[in-house]
């Protein structure tokens, strides 16, 4: 027989809509910005400040915003560098898009379960992240190049990385954010 959860403050598809809109956001931020300034350690960083910040906005401690924002610009710069750097100079997967966003979402979700400082959500929060990222980047990854203009295709290509990545963070969050019904 299992459990019923219930969520503490926020219900579970409003922690998914924040993600979403939280990572989408800084994702279409992040995106213009790569592309605009050639700066794409800028856009990594805005998608997971952003991202990291709405979320951080759902929990009920007035720290959280800020230190989310931190880790996931920490988790999602590094967390992005990493797979371009293996695919740039070592190796080109098949599924270019699917290895680069698993990696990047592992990476970053970690670091933001990390902040949180629970083992059990640093890897719930990788894994979450990596299906979300992964299937969002791949999705994306040759799909908007050549059809709208170079600064439009960027944003519009990371947001979209950040909407569907930052919607399986959120519900990975609202899921362990949730306690037994007594």
């Amino acid at each position: 027989m299992q459990e019923k959860r219930t969520v503490k403050g926020e219900k579970l598809p409003n922690l998914a809509v924040r993600g979403g809109v939280g990572f989408g956001l800084g994702g279409a931020i992040g995106g213009a910005m790569w592309v605009a300034f050639d700066a794409p350690h800028l856009g990594f960083a805005t998608l997971g400040a952003v991202g990291g910040a709405f979320l951080g906005s759902a929990l009920k401690d007035r720290k959280r915003p800020w230190l989310l924002a931190f880790a996931g610009a920490i988790g999602f710069t590094v967390g992005f560098f990493i797979p371009f750097f293996i695919v740039m100079a070592i190796w080109e997967p098949i599924f270019t898009g699917l290895f680069i966003g698993a990696i990047a979402g592992a990476i970053g979700g970690g670091v933001l379960g990390l902040a949180l400082k629970q083992w059990k959500k640093v890897a719930f929060l990788a894994l979450a992240a990596a299906i979300g990222f992964g299937i969002a980047v791949q999705a994306t990854w040759d799909g908007l190049r050549g059809f709208t203009p170079q600064i439009l295709g960027g944003a519009m290509s990371v947001a979209i990385w950040g909407i569907v990545g930052g919607a399986s963070l959120g519900v990975a969050l609202g899921y362990l954010e949730t306690e037994p019904r007594k």
